[in-house]
């Protein structure tokens, strides 16, 4: 499972996606912010939160949950995702994080 990047200058990198948790956000030691998606390159205007959201792996299920990011999360374009509670994530689903746009793939 992996997020692959829609658009901008990292269009079509891929992020794999680990069982687990895997943090979204942008890499900062000084605020202890180790995302295992590091969109700081897609952010330019950082836009995405140091720890953003969070997609939870677990067998086949995937969900995830916006962090009470400051710009936040979207779920295929339309539906904004309530800080703290997890939405399921299905193949082809879309995100957008900040101003970053993502395909959840198998």
């Amino acid at each position: 499972m992996r997020l692959v990047v829609l658009r901008g200058s990292g269009q079509g990198k891929a992020f794999q996606l680990e069982q687990g948790s895997n943090l979204i956000g942008r890499w900062d030691p000084d605020s202890g912010a180790f995302p295992e998606i590091d969109l700081e390159e897609e952010d330019p205007e950082a836009k995405v939160s140091r720890k953003h959201a969070v997609i939870e792996c677990t067998g086949e299920m995937v969900t995830i949950e916006d962090l009470g990011s400051r710009n936040g999360t979207y779920l295929n374009r339309d539906q904004k995702l309530e800080p703290g509670r997890q939405y399921d994530l299905k193949v082809g689903d879309e995100l957008i994080v900040g101003k970053t746009f993502l395909r959840f793939e198998n």
